[in-house]
């Protein structure tokens, strides 16, 4: 910059940027090389440019490297650089060629060049070249500092290429699509078993047959202690039949009295009985055509229902109450009990056909304690259920985990699961200690003695009772004690609740006594 009058050279140099190459200034365009003693200013007048300046051999390379086609073109329309690609996708060199003499000759239909040149915005078209392919071509004007138009560059894409993309993209995505497909049914056949942990052979056992069972539609019957969890088979086989896409409803025999019990199961026309619903209403077997229905606590349905239910299982219809017309049904049943319905039938207080009706497929569920094995992988299985409920985390010792183990859980794992729940909630701390666990099952024998061990009210203490008045085995002697006391309890108590606690026993327990003794009128609920 020495030829340059001094105040022309401070203009430039004061447009310089610390660290740039090549910046534009005062007309000139200044390229700047740096060295250990300082920097070097090269300042060339633009206008002494000509269009081969801006593409060195490093621009064309690297032009030439792009997947587009490219042209430039200088302010006249002549197309001054193209692309080896470009010159392929058009099929003619256009290079140092006017972009309006293309057009006249007939060797493009269209110029994109020119339009950019008329606007001076960018365009995008699709053209059709002596290929006769479509191409999607964009092309963008280049100005000077001064504002005006200097270059047009034009970007083509072949739109085959981008067609073939687009397909792939649709296989892939369809693909995902079916992965996606495969990986939710491999989860809903795995979320189908986690309703039962079964780590122990015998557990084992029983879900190879819940599983068996679960295919065909025959009448199950599930056996087992109370909390051994036989609604959670029910459910398994539900899920896992071909009717699970329609409705399971479940009903607890024991927890209905009768009298509701029967329009619950069987429906009622209109008129039926005081307080019947205008235009009637449909039982659960009507509700559940199609589907599935859970009988649970089977053994306390009274003998009366018991002869409807037997029709149910013969006929496949339903008669609603006050009505003599039979409505036809599909419904599997599936029952349950913790009795011993074969002792029941032989006392004849459970229907013997029927017994055999539900018992064509039996499932006996294993109490807790005979198999241990389970405990640990359903302490961890309820961990992860309360971990997502309460958002809290809980880990058990070593310890903690052996006390479980050794356990007799008799409310199986109903109970396992209630004390897991309890200590889970009431640990300040994310670890769950043996002693916390000790303290818990401590608490729980203790409450379960003290129902045991407490005191009956004086008026049936049984120093107050004359039992000499009870005849008959000792079966009917025993039951008519039983009756006498729960009708005492009753009359002293508000409520089923409060006389169950008194008598220390549970109150669905309560209410199945005060069924079979036929107490309902004497009952108030809360």
């Amino acid at each position: 910059m020495s030829n340059l009058p001094m105040e022309q050279v401070e203009k430039i140099y004061a447009h310089y940027e610390e660290g740039v190459e090549n910046y534009t200034a005062e007309g000139f365009y200044v390229h700047v090389i740096h060295s250990p003693t300082g920097a070097l200013f090269y300042a060339r007048p633009i206008q002494q440019y000509n269009d081969t300046d801006i593409l060195n051999p490093l621009s064309m390379k690297l032009l030439n490297s792009l997947s587009d086609g490219i042209t430039i073109s200088n302010k006249d329309g002549k197309i001054i650089f193209q692309n080896d690609l470009d010159i392929e996708i058009v099929g003619i060199n256009c290079i140092n060629r006017y972009a309006k003499d293309l057009v006249a000759e007939g060797e493009m239909s269209d110029s994109l060049t020119l339009k950019v040149l008329e606007t001076k915005e960018d365009v995008t078209i699709f053209q059709t070249f002596l290929n006769n392919k479509c191409f999607l071509v964009t092309g963008k004007p280049i100005f000077d500092e001064a504002g005006e138009l200097q270059y047009v560059l034009i970007i083509t894409r072949d739109m085959s290429r981008l067609k073939n993309l687009e397909e792939e993209v649709k296989k892939l995505e369809i693909q995902n699509e079916r992965f996606k497909q495969r990986i939710e049914e491999l989860n809903n056949q795995e979320q189908k078993k986690m309703n039962i942990v079964a780590t122990s052979p015998a557990m084992q056992k029983v879900l190879k047959r819940i599983l068996r069972v679960a295919e065909v539609d025959s009448t199950v019957l599930i056996e087992g202690e109370s909390g051994v969890g036989k609604e959670e088979v029910a459910k398994l086989i539900y899920l896992n039949s071909r009717r699970s896409t329609k409705p399971m409803l479940t009903i607890n025999c024991s927890a209905i009295p009768e009298s509701l019990l029967e329009s619950e199961l069987f429906g009622y026309v209109e008129g039926a009985f005081t307080g019947a619903k205008k235009g009637g209403k449909a039982g659960i077997f009507e509700t559940a055509n199609g589907g599935t229905i859970f009988l649970d606590e089977i053994g306390e349905m009274p003998l009366q229902l018991q002869a409807k239910l037997l029709r149910v299982l013969q006929e496949s219809e339903v008669q609603r109450i006050g009505s003599t017309k039979p409505i036809p049904i599909d419904v599997r049943i599936i029952a349950a009990t913790n009795r011993n319905l074969a002792e029941m039938v032989q006392q004849r207080s459970f229907r013997e056909d029927l017994y055999y009706r539900l018992n064509i497929i039996p499932i006996e569920i294993p109490p807790l304690r005979e198999r241990r094995e389970d405990i640990v992988p359903l302490v961890y299985h309820f961990l992860r259920i309360f971990e997502q409920r309460y958002h809290i985390h809980r880990t058990l010792d070593k310890e903690a985990l052996k006390v479980l183990e050794e356990y007799d859980w008799p409310g199986n794992v109903r109970q396992l699961k209630n004390i897991i729940e309890r200590v889970s909630l009431l640990a300040n701390q994310p670890k769950i200690t043996a002693s916390m666990i000790r303290e818990e099952l401590k608490g729980a024998k203790k409450k379960s003695n003290n129902y045991m061990s407490e005191p009956l009210p004086k008026s049936i203490e049984r120093n107050n009772m004359d039992i000499t008045q009870y005849n008959g085995s000792l079966k009917e002697q025993v039951a008519a004690f039983e009756k006498e006391i729960i009708k005492r309890a009753l009359s002293q108590h508000k409520s089923i609740r409060q006389a169950a606690e008194a008598l220390g026993c549970n109150q669905s327990t309560l209410v199945r006594k005060i069924q079979r003794y036929q107490l309902t009128k004497s009952v108030v609920y809360e």
